[in-house]
């Protein structure tokens, strides 16, 4: 079925709602309940107890081998949690390869550097929807939730916090392929390849697949404080693989947003850099206003590019 310009079903697909349903249901038991029990399997293989976890309330740093457990559960987890379910339901239950997840061939290594321009100019402007989202303030009526919701933010930056305060060069490279790379491939391969490809089969309209797609990418992560900027990068990786009707541009473009930040960190803790990520609490308006402009002039040009050679590949063909 022919579907918008550049993305298109080559074969015949199960349903959207049933496909949306079965792949929750798959999410859940792969992420949630599966990928949690790898973790404690992993922190008890490094020398803690089972006792020892429950007692920790959640807050891993005391426990034996505490960083590398902690990190290669989260690796582990997060490769059941995202890659299994993406297998479980493409290869096994709609019996499909994984090329099939590609409208258009992979493109040359200029488009992947004109995504990362792209993603390096648009920080400015996601770094100032992520100090609006810290600054949200609650109604008085509910106050009760803005304290559930800040005390999981502050959990989770203590999370993060730990997972990123490293100076050995293994502990990077862990690091990047746990945050960069099986987060990059697992969630884009989820949300990008299976989720959003199941929203447009099921709306016909790719503008809504892409923002549906980014908003519960972004609810996924549980992270209140967080929600706008994370949204609105799903967004951005959507439209870069609606657009390039390959898989790998946005798995790309995760892993570079990811691995930037981990480079960053590591940096910072061998003192080369002088500024933490985790501080820069405000950003100028000039830069917001710079970034919005640029992103969006790079993206309406990246776009009439891929369109353009979109009908160059057709022409071609047409004449071959």
């Amino acid at each position: 079925m022919k579907n918008n310009s550049l993305m298109y079903f080559k074969t015949p697909e199960n349903r959207a709602a049933e496909s949306l349903l079965i792949l929750l249901g798959l999410f859940c038991v792969g992420f949630f309940a599966l990928g949690g029990v790898v973790q404690i399997v992993v922190m008890m293989a490094f020398g803690a107890s089972f006792q020892d976890i429950v007692q920790s309330g959640g807050d891993y740093s005391k426990l034996p081998n505490a960083w590398v457990s902690m990190i290669l559960g989260q690796g582990l987890g997060s490769f059941v949690g995202f890659v299994g379910t993406a297998w479980l339901y493409w290869r096994m239950i709609e019996k499909k390869q994984w090329s099939d997840l590609n409208f258009r061939p992979l493109p040359k290594i200029r488009i992947f550097l004109m995504v990362i321009l792209i993603e390096g100019v648009f920080m400015g402007f996601n770094g100032w929807l992520q100090e609006l989202n810290q600054n949200f303030v609650f109604p008085e009526s509910m106050k009760g939730l803005e304290a559930v919701l800040k005390s999981m933010e502050d959990q989770l930056a203590k999370a993060t916090k730990f997972f990123t305060t490293f100076t050995s060069f293994w502990q990077f490279l862990l690091a990047f392929i746990v945050i960069a790379v099986i987060a990059g491939i697992g969630e884009e391969l989820v949300f990008r390849g299976l989720l959003m490809r199941k929203l447009l089969l099921g709306t016909k309209n790719i503008h809504v697949a892409i923002w549906l797609a980014g908003f519960i990418f972004a609810v996924i992560h549980l992270q209140f404080y967080g929600i706008l900027p994370r949204m609105m990068l799903g967004v951005l990786f959507g439209y870069l693989y609606y657009w390039t009707g390959n898989i790998w541009v946005p798995i790309a473009a995760h892993i570079f947003n990811n691995g930037l930040a981990i480079v960053i960190m590591y940096l910072y803790n061998l003192g080369i850099v002088k500024t933490d990520l985790e501080s820069i609490d405000h950003v100028p308006m000039p830069i917001v206003l710079f970034s919005l402009v640029a992103t969006i002039g790079l993206l309406f040009l990246f776009r009439n590019y891929m369109e353009s050679q979109s009908a160059e590949s057709k022409s071609i063909e047409s004449q071959a």
